[in-house]
């Protein structure tokens, strides 16, 4: 799990590149929106791990990469957007949920950007040290290839045990570990 806090300057606001949620960018458009955010704008990002997922949930790890993101800007905010219906517990600001953040704030979608842009990184260098699962392709997401390469080679050590495909998929084991 991956979470980005964005603080933005009005004098630095970044429209040098398009900046729109995430998801609705191309990879290429993504990574140059990154470059002119990182050095736009003050920026914290946030991981949560497949052990601590697997322990605590999916919904309470995605509150401790936000909380870990909030703690790694350089200067501690006054207050924060949350994208999405909930504020982590123990945020230590002022949080205020905005549902579909991303279209409705510049800064969550500056987060969402700089986030997305550092987990296709983490996975690509975790292609590197397993690359039979094909992450550099699909980042971990469910696609046929990566539940295909599940089925025949089982889940490795990176993988969220607590998730579904990969906890009880037709024919899998944990023999991939």
């Amino acid at each position: 799990m991956v979470a980005g806090a964005v603080v933005l300057h009005p004098v630095s606001i970044p429209l040098t590149v398009p900046i729109d949620d995430s998801k609705r960018l191309s990879p290429s458009a993504r990574e140059a929106a990154f470059r002119v955010i990182l050095r736009s704008a003050e920026v914290g990002i946030g991981f949560a791990g497949e052990e601590e997922i697997d322990q605590v949930g999916i919904h309470a790890a995605c509150h401790l990469a936000m909380l870990r993101a909030i703690r790694r800007l350089p200067h501690p905010p006054r207050m924060v957007f949350v994208d999405g219906p909930w504020v982590p517990p123990g945020c230590p600001v002022e949080a205020v949920p905005i549902v579909g953040g991303d279209a409705k704030s510049l800064s969550i979608a500056c987060a969402s950007i700089v986030a997305k842009v550092a987990r296709d990184r983490l996975m690509t260098r975790l292609h590197d040290l397993f690359p039979e699962y094909g992450f550099r392709r699909h980042k971990g997401y469910g696609t046929p290839e990566h539940l295909n390469a599940l089925r025949s080679i089982g889940p490795s050590w990176i993988h969220r045990f607590s998730f579904r495909p990969v906890r009880a998929p037709e024919g899998i084991g944990p023999h991939g570990i």
